[in-house]
């Protein structure tokens, strides 16, 4: 056995030197056959622990580094997974954390850009929806869509209001369930099938007639399905039907009156003017015949100019109850000529009317005229009292009365109820319609109440301020 001194086989290197001794022992099947002496200076020893304590200290610095940036993405990521499952959901105010400039951080800045594309792209879908939405609410026309198997899609304010249906609950039924006209479901589905536009004039119950122009035109979307405009157009065939009515009417008047005329002219150039007495008759009912004529083209004169200024009246404070006595005054002869009782109930302190005096004395002379053409026995009363915001006036005789059915026409041009009987008392049939549209133009209103055998009362209601 060697001494430890010379185990390393190195000799001590000067006093400062330190040898550091390390013995490792062989082992072989659990039994020592030797050891090995590493001899190693303290320095380099040193030298040794403090690298290992370096790498531990380097190794641990970066397991804190991993786990804050381990963190830091997996907290990024969770807000990337989070604001992906709002979108999906439609949550699109939701924005995803950016804790880092990597790879990791401008996914979820992708993502937020993302997301604020889409809430933009969302809010113009969604704006120019309602603004589709509003000018199908402002139509004035009726809007049907369907789709292509002829299920209702779509209808707007004015058909739900035609048709008495609600927008929501039509959805999904046919148009024939929704309207219930035959004639509107067939032409649907003619368009449906043909692609072309249709159009039409129907006249469907909703529930009362109306009359519409229908326009169908094919939808060209892969969709496919038709859109309907319905225009109610019954007020204007109404109207063009008055307009027939009044130029037939107006022509028939007109002719009535020269057809006489040139009659008796004919007569008279064929020999009668020879005869004094003969032709003094004929000249006497062309001369009857004229003013008739003439009083029947100043009436369409004042109906026209009535008409034309309705917005302009020469407005005025007018005493209604002076105005009333004077129109009286001028019937009261043919009154007593027919025997018939003309009174008068005007009290004290009805309200003043703001009007045109000659046209409102228009009013009372026209109803009176008829009062006393129709009237062969019994009485006419005129009464005023004054109502809410207004004054009334009666006009009330006990003629033939008129029948229940011709009362809504009365106040037509030319409308006659005994149209024979209004030719023999000089009428034009015009009167009434002056009469109404005097009134509507100062604000009032005109009603007309009838029993046959007992009576007619024309009731003029118009608009008064302070009493007079």
């Amino acid at each position: 056995m060697y001494r430890h001194g010379k185990r390393c086989g190195l000799p001590f290197q000067g006093v400062g030197s330190v040898r550091s001794r390390l013995n490792v022992r062989i082992l072989l099947s659990f039994l020592a056959i030797g050891v090995i002496f590493l001899c190693l200076s303290f320095a380099f020893a040193r030298g040794i622990i403090d690298f290992w304590l370096a790498a531990v200290l380097v190794l641990f610095t970066a397991a804190g580094f991993g786990l804050v940036v381990s963190w830091s993405v997996n907290r990024t990521l969770g807000d990337v997974v989070e604001t992906a499952q709002s979108l999906a959901h439609g949550v699109l105010d939701r924005k995803a954390g950016i804790y880092a400039g990597d790879q990791v951080g401008r996914l979820a800045e992708s993502l937020n850009v993302m997301a604020e594309r889409l809430r933009q792209s969302l809010d113009a879908v969604t704006a120019e929806k309602n603004r589709m939405q509003v000018i199908l609410d402002s139509m004035a026309d009726g809007v049907i869509a369907t789709d292509r198997s002829g299920a209702v899609i779509l209808v707007n304010p004015v058909v739900a209001e035609i048709f008495d249906i609600d927008e929501k609950s039509a959805r999904g039924k046919s148009v024939l369930e929704v309207v219930r006209d035959y004639e509107l479901d067939r032409l649907f589905r003619e368009a449906l099938a043909s692609g072309q536009p249709v159009k039409k004039e129907l006249r469907i119950l909703t529930p009362e007639a109306k009359i519409f122009r229908v326009h169908f035109t094919p939808l060209k979307s892969p969709e496919g399905g038709v859109v309907a405009l319905l225009r109610d157009i019954t007020e204007r065939r109404r109207l063009e039907m008055m307009r027939t009515e009044f130029v037939a009417n107006a022509s028939h008047e007109l002719r009535t009156p020269l057809t006489s005329i040139l009659g008796y002219v004919e007569t008279l150039l064929d020999g009668a003017v020879d005869d004094p007495e003969l032709a003094r008759r004929f000249l006497g009912v062309i001369n009857d015949e004229a003013r008739r004529l003439t009083k029947l083209v100043d009436s369409l004169l004042d109906l026209a100019r009535i008409e034309e200024k309705r917005t302009a009246f020469r407005r005025q404070p007018v005493d209604i109850r002076e105005l009333v006595e004077k129109a009286v005054r001028v019937f009261e002869p043919q009154a007593r000529a027919k025997g018939l009782a003309l009174s008068v109930e005007m009290p004290d302190g009805l309200p003043v009317v703001e009007g045109e005096p000659d046209l409102l004395a228009r009013v009372v002379v026209n109803l009176l005229d008829n009062a006393v053409k129709f009237t062969d026995r019994g009485s006419i009363s005129v009464r005023g009292h004054a109502v809410e915001n207004g004054v009334e006036l009666e006009v009330e005789d006990t003629g033939p009365g008129i029948p229940a059915e011709s009362l809504p026409r009365v106040f037509e041009r030319f409308y006659r109820v005994d149209k024979a009987r209004g030719r023999e008392t000089g009428g034009t049939g015009i009167g009434l319609s002056i009469v109404k549209h005097i009134v509507e133009g100062h604000g009032g209103q005109v009603r007309v109440e009838s029993q046959l055998g007992k009576g007619t009362r024309f009731i003029v209601f118009l608009p008064g301020g302070h009493p007079s």
